[in-house]
């Protein structure tokens, strides 16, 4: 598209969709005037690949997801129309800079956790690839909380994510339906059972509302559909307002109905079974599959080859609810016989875990359930008898092998396993590492795994490097375009390529340089959070993502102070280095926001220290998002993937940071083993113990091992010194206490290896042609880690779809 059109098209919406001019527009204006200009160019493609899907009546993914975090569209969606240029030039020839615009752009990040973001790779790889594809989430009115340090703690402020509008999303209202709660529900025979027909009738009714997000493909000419669902209070009162006729009341009453989508509920209270929580994630799945069912049945008229028509790939057990809800869907609105219908079902659902420990597993108590969806109840019994008798008829098992593998738990309080009802429901059931894998079908579910081998399997996740690189990047880009072409950008695996330049002294050097600018814009970004002049000459040494004590920022910190103490004994490192540390603690996790608190302290301590802070420097980042994300990940020299083996599911992190010339020091665990083993072992920092030597370690007394080690003895007593010396201090005594006296995350074991493994960084960084070598090596050989890759294997061998 020409900037001439793309500058008309950019004033009709300033004037007739914002009513402003020139003279009255604000930054805001123009960044919605030329976003909304940006979508009209993907809405015809938008509407042709919809029409080619129905049209061909092909096999769909239908993906369900409660996150989903992009960060910002505008330049990605500019990049993938191939459009970036024109744009740029239009916006120059208005009078102000693409990067204003870009600035203005806020992040758009519905979820908490990794899950997201590597949901938003897979949606735009899906598109990338032709695969007929569509996403389902949910629309929250309130995205990730903002995140504040006052007086060196977190603090949360809610953050209205829509209060400027958001030129993406296109309401469908046409396309609303009813989700209902509570109620009773009855056989439609007199004589009939649960596994017939039953009629439910629910005492709250909440509308759910569509919103159409477009998710284009690059470069040709498919955009796929995200739908996300907004809750609204039905027009109908309770039931119970003909007894106290009180209009304000019952109004008050309705609004409460529309909390379900006010804010999503962290991973961090999967514990925690509330009424809300469990509507929450219903009313996502109930919406979501009522619509499948809609569109499937605008180009097919009998639902018996539905299973052949769609499959529906479950994000995570939170959308375990799918399985009961796709049966009472069948057997009660459509009319199909249960045996069928429980047929059909099972070969229409795919489910990826990512449970490393089963405190992660997502339980909810019978009696709850039987209150908020009876007739979930009554089907989910229903499954976990036929699965039962089932398991008896064909395998001989003693009966506490079937208490294994029942989706209900017992006890004084019965609970239903998300976990089990998502396997015995799907006829795939994925990790997202090999070593995660592992443990899916070695730990948390051996007796599934050795009955029915077939439905285990693993999908390494993969990130999108044209999000994470291309977009992220674009010095590094123009450098590795002007060396090997642009046939990378669909083609992840012609980044190999760049090993020929591995020994080229002029390309390294250049990347370096490269590197340096990137360093000089963070720190100058940095620079508003700290009163630090950050040293750009240093190794920038970066910690970023979830804060939690099994992502181990605390054994980040010893080897901080470990050195911070050779410094005050006269013992000088050979490379200076700026620490830096960017995340959010959950609301709930206390000990988290002592972790935050924690790195706070050190960071004045050292800052403040004349002599230290010449060779360390210590930064943490507030409010960290997919925006921030990109600065430092372009930025960093290295980054910390140091949680403890066995905890982290994938840490897909890392291949991001390693398309971007950085190296990982990194523990034993998740994608990292992978990445290890792609770029060679000398292109990664390794250390620590691997997840089945932690789980044979002998019981040990972590005080013991802080007193038989003069590093962890002095690390601690400065410890106690720091604390004692502010008025807060007291406030962090819980996560130290929790190391000392049972170091669930092996912080104290993988010390002495953790300081060799970054004695050994010190040493790489000193030559730094050798270092830069490795940076290189690490870009060209992360391309097996495209998200590309990953879909690929997905609609392959799981989803059997393909590319249109």
């Amino acid at each position: 598209m020409e900037s001439k059109n793309l500058k008309e098209s950019y004033y009709r919406y300033l004037r007739y969709f914002l009513a402003k001019d020139e003279n009255t527009a604000t930054a805001n204006d123009k960044y919605m005037a030329l976003a909304y200009a940006v979508r009209s160019e993907m809405v015809d493609s938008w509407i042709q690949t919809q029409r080619n899907y129905g049209e061909n009546n092909v096999r769909r993914v239908y993906f369900l997801s409660m996150e989903y975090v992009f960060g910002k569209s505008l330049h990605q969606n500019l990049m993938s129309l191939g459009i970036e240029e024109p744009l740029t030039n239009a916006v120059r020839s208005l009078g102000f800079s693409i990067d204003e615009i870009y600035a203005q752009e806020d992040d758009f990040e519905l979820g908490n956790t990794g899950k997201g973001r590597q949901a938003v790779c897979q949606l735009e790889s899906m598109a990338t690839l032709g695969i007929p594809a569509m996403a389902y989430g949910l629309r929250y009115d309130y995205a990730q909380f903002q995140q504040d340090i006052k007086n060196r703690l977190q603090v949360e402020r809610p953050l209205d994510w829509l209060h400027r509008g958001h030129p993406w999303e296109i309401i469908r209202p046409e396309y609303s339906c009813s989700v209902q709660f509570a109620g009773d529900c009855k056989p439609v025979e007199p004589e009939g059972s649960t596994l017939s027909q039953s009629e439910w009738n629910g005492a709250e009714l909440i509308h759910a509302v569509p919103y159409d997000f477009p998710i284009p493909g690059f470069r040709n000419n498919v955009v796929n559909t995200l739908r996300l669902w907004s809750a609204r209070a039905s027009e109908e009162f309770l039931p119970d307002y003909a007894n106290h006729n009180d209009y304000i009341r019952a109004c008050e009453e309705k609004s409460q109905l529309g909390r379900i989508t006010k804010v999503l509920f962290p991973d961090e209270d999967v514990r925690r079974a509330t009424e809300l929580r469990m509507k929450q994630q219903f009313f996502f799945i109930s919406a979501a599959l009522q619509d499948i069912l809609r569109r499937y049945k605008v180009r097919n008229s009998s639902l018996n080859d539905l299973d052949k028509k769609i499959v529906i790939q479950l994000n995570g057990s939170r959308c375990a609810l799918a399985i009961p809800e796709m049966m009472r869907l069948l057997v009660d609105v459509e009319r199909m016989p249960w045996d069928k219908a429980w047929a059909i079902t099972k070969n229409i659902f795919a489910y990826t875990s990512y449970a490393v420990i089963r405190d992660n597993l997502e339980m909810w108590p019978v009696y709850k359930v039987a209150q908020i969806l009876p007739r979930h109840m009554q089907i989910i019994f229903d499954i976990n008898q036929i699965h039962l008798e089932s398991l008896r008829t064909r395998f001989d098992l003693s009966p506490e092998l079937l208490r294994e593998l029942s989706l209900i738990e017992e006890g004084e309080v019965k609970r239903i396993r998300l976990a089990n009802l998502a396997i015995v429901g799907a006829f795939s059931v994925n990790g997202v590492s090999i070593e995660q894998s592992d443990v899916l079908s070695q730990k948390l579910f051996p007796q599934f795994s050795n009955l029915f081998p077939e439905r285990f399997n693993n999908k390494t996740n993969g990130v999108s490097h044209r999000r994470w690189l291309l977009c992220a990047n674009k010095g590094l880009v123009n450098l590795i375009e002007r060396k090997i072409g642009s046939k990378w950008t669909k083609n992840p695996s012609e980044l190999r390529n760049l090993e020929d330049y591995s020994n080229d002294m002029a390309f390294l050097f250049e990347m370096r340089n490269i590197k340096k600018a990137a360093k000089e814009s963070f720190a100058k970004n940095a620079e508003k959070y700290s009163l630090l002049k950050i040293n750009t000459d240093a190794l920038f040494d970066a910690h970023c993502g979830k804060i939690h004590p099994y992502k181990r920022q605390v054994l980040h910190l010893l080897f901080i102070l470990h050195r911070y103490i050779q410094i005050s004994n006269g013992v000088l490192p050979k490379v200076k280095r700026v620490h830096i540390f960017a995340g959010k603690a959950s609301p709930s996790d206390y000990l988290a926001k002592q972790i935050i608190h924690l790195i706070n302290l050190v960071a004045d301590l050292i800052n403040n220290d004349s002599v230290a802070s010449q060779y360390i420097q210590v930064l943490f980042i507030p409010n960290f998002g997919m925006s921030l994300a990109e600065k430092i990940i372009t930025s960093a020299d290295l980054n910390e993937q140091i949680a403890t083996a066995s905890f982290e599911p994938s840490g897909s992190f890392s291949l991001k940071f390693a398309l971007n010339n950085c190296l990982t020091i990194s523990s034993r665990c998740g994608a990292n083993l992978e990445l290890a083993e792609k770029i060679g072992e000398n292109n990664i920092f390794m250390f620590g113990k691997t997840s089945a030597e932690i789980m044979k370690l002998p019981m040990y007394k972590p005080a013991d091992m802080i007193n038989s080690d003069n590093r962890l003895k002095s690390i601690f007593l400065l410890f106690d010194k720091m604390l004692a010396s502010v008025s807060d201090g007291h406030s962090i005594f819980p996560l130290l206490s929790s190391i000392r006296d049972t170091d669930r995350y092996f912080v104290l074991t993988d010390f002495d290896d953790y300081v060799r493994a970054q004695d050994a960084v010190d040493i790489a960084y000193g030559d730094s042609m050798v270092w830069n070598m490795k940076s290189l090596l690490s870009i060209a050989r992360s391309s097996w880690f495209s998200s590309d890759r990953a879909v690929r294997e997905y609609a392959k061998e799981i989803w059997k779809v393909p590319s249109l």
